[in-house]
């Protein structure tokens, strides 16, 4: 099972069509930027940022157009806690989301400033839909998946909840009445299926005990 597009990494990059759509996209169509300033990030970690942003935002995406998390050495030469992690977040109808964190270590310093811009995020996003600031943004469609045992997704099978929902006989129907005209005068359900069905199971049940050979013998008179 592959991981939910709702917990997919952001992407590093994105094309120029795909980034005409942004802020409606799930997070592998939603850029994240990490920029550095006198701090070395390894691969690693730029793939840890992607992927716990990912996890934590991946059900925002689609208010979300794009992500920036900047590194930087803040004391320089005089060393202590100076690894400065700033995440920046422009999300669709609202201002830019900016958190700050410091720490020793790089890792440290966006590990806390992630929770922390999820928390600011969620928020956001909260409020503005109760002020109904922030509409509720289309959910964009999942991207299409691979072929399963050997069967192609052009040319897959309705689903059951599908077939059943044709072969399903309506609820009513309605007659329409004879006129002179060309169209009909109105609707009528004289003839049609809308009455209630004589001979259900009770009135059948009590028929038949009423005309049974028991029921005629008691009501017999007595010479």
């Amino acid at each position: 099972m592959g991981r939910s597009i709702k917990r997919a990494s952001f992407a590093a990059t994105v094309s120029r069509p795909d980034r005409r759509v942004s802020g409606r996209s799930w997070a592998p169509k939603t850029p994240l930027a990490v920029r550095t300033s006198g701090v070395d990030v390894d691969p690693a970690l730029r793939q840890r940022v992607r992927q716990r942003l990912g996890e934590r935002l991946g059900k925002l995406a689609p208010h979300i157009q794009r992500v920036s998390v900047r590194f930087e050495d803040v004391n320089g030469p005089r060393g202590g806690v100076d690894v400065s992690c700033r995440i920046k977040g422009v999300v669709t109808g609202l201002p830019s989301l900016v958190v700050t964190e410091l720490a020793n270590s790089p890792v440290e310093a966006f590990d806390r400033a992630g929770q922390r811009f999820q928390r600011v995020v969620k928020r956001a996003i909260g409020r503005a839909r109760e002020r109904r600031q922030l509409g509720r943004v289309a959910r964009p469609p999942r991207p299409a998946q691979g072929s399963r045992a050997g069967r192609s997704t052009d040319a897959a099978a309705p689903s059951n909840a599908v077939r059943n929902r044709k072969a399903r006989a309506p609820k009513a129907t309605a007659a329409l009445e004879g006129s002179a005209q060309a169209r009909p005068s109105r609707k009528s359900t004289r003839g049609s299926a809308n009455r209630a069905k004589q001979g259900n199971k009770l009135a059948r049940r009590e028929r038949r005990r009423a005309t049974s050979q028991n029921a005629r013998r008691a009501q017999a008179p007595t010479p």
